[in-house]
């Protein structure tokens, strides 16, 4: 039951990227403001953009392995536990492989000075997706806790998610307002 309930979330969490336009929104949304701000187009900005896109979803892979991690550490089935480990062990290998791999090419094939509106664009996105994972999960657990009786998995689960995506999301809001200053 705990490797569908998660396999179900991330699978939710690649199609929200799938279906949600998140390049072409960001692309066109930087073209619009380089065009109203009078500034010569960026050539790399399309690069810029994907590279970040890629690397915002390594991010989320790795953040997801840590709930998988953290979750299957306060389980209480030994195999379900192990097998959770596996899951996370797996996700976080694959996300930082895909974190790491764009970041690096972020910085080889476009001009750090240069793709500051991208950057900050990608950070307040992911403050936004990491605060509304948390904050959801943040709601769900007080939810729980006003019920009669707390369903203890989906308590645990939502308890995780709340941690690790609220962490996420100060982390991101930081590194946003660094970029900001």
């Amino acid at each position: 039951m705990v490797m569908s309930l998660f396999s179900g979330v991330f699978v939710m969490m690649l199609l929200a990227y799938s279906l949600v336009p998140l390049f072409p929104f960001v692309y066109v949304l930087l073209r619009w403001r380089q065009a109203r701000e009078g500034t010569t187009p960026d050539p790399r900005l399309g690069l810029k953009v994907a590279l970040h896109y890629f690397a915002t979803i390594g991010l989320h892979v790795m953040l997801a392995a840590a709930v998988a991690g953290i979750y299957s550490l306060v389980l209480d089935e030994p195999s379900t536990s192990e097998e959770l480990l596996r899951v996370a062990a797996g996700l976080l290998v694959g996300g930082g492989i895909i974190y790491g791999v764009h970041r690096a090419l972020l910085g080889r094939l476009t001009d750090a000075v240069g793709s500051g509106n991208v950057a900050r664009a990608f950070a307040g996105l992911n403050v936004v997706l990491c605060g509304l994972i948390g904050m959801g999960a943040l709601i769900a657990s007080t939810v729980m806790l006003a019920e009669e009786s707390i369903p203890e998995d989906a308590f645990k689960l939502a308890g995780v998610l709340m941690v690790v995506y609220l962490a996420g999301w100060a982390v991101q809001g930081r590194a946003l307002i660094r970029m900001s200053t």
